[in-house]
């Protein structure tokens, strides 16, 4: 995986499950999550940053797409799989187990799909030059959480996610 300090470029995809893995991103992602913003969304900001993009000018359209997919996908597979986790006594454990795996997949498939469509509006995005790629990252999640009214701990998760880098 590169490293904030080598640019060779990663598909955002494979960034995002090389981070995910890492001590404490899992928890800086949910409590993303849980300030109402997309973790996908973050995730790209940062990778964006990484990769000499400035992805202040696409946050809009970011927004709009990842807010689109994930009402009418993302959200209703999530609802499905919660709810499959203790199907109601007329449904076999087992087969609602089998189901709630089958939906997992379907929601990772739907996750990596409103990742190609934010890679593709990084092309857009103008280079930067910034040296402090942590602080672009960071201005660029805060004007996200500002866009949608919402305050996250965009601190925690930016170190979080630039920790992570350095051990993939």
């Amino acid at each position: 995986m590169s490293k904030p300090s080598s640019p060779r470029r990663v598909a955002f995809w494979d960034f995002s499950k090389a981070v995910y893995g890492q001590p404490g991103v899992k928890e800086a992602c949910l409590a993303l999550q849980d300030g109402g913003l997309d973790v996908n969304l973050g995730l790209w900001i940062v990778w964006t940053v990484i990769y000499g993009r400035d992805p202040g000018p696409a946050i809009g359209a970011a927004v709009d797409r990842s807010a689109l997919w994930s009402a009418d996908v993302v959200k209703p597979l999530r609802a499905a799989r919660t709810g499959l986790k203790f199907p109601p006594d007329f449904v076999e454990t087992e087969a609602a187990a089998a189901l709630r795996k089958t939906v997992l997949g379907a929601e990772l498939e739907a996750e990596r799909l409103e990742q190609l469509a934010l890679e593709g509006l990084s092309q857009s995005c103008p280079e930067h030059r910034a040296d402090d790629l942590r602080g672009l990252a960071f201005a660029r999640l805060e004007a996200y959480a500002s866009k949608l009214g919402a305050t996250v701990p965009a601190t925690v998760f930016i170190q979080t996610i630039f920790d992570a880098l350095e051990n993939v």
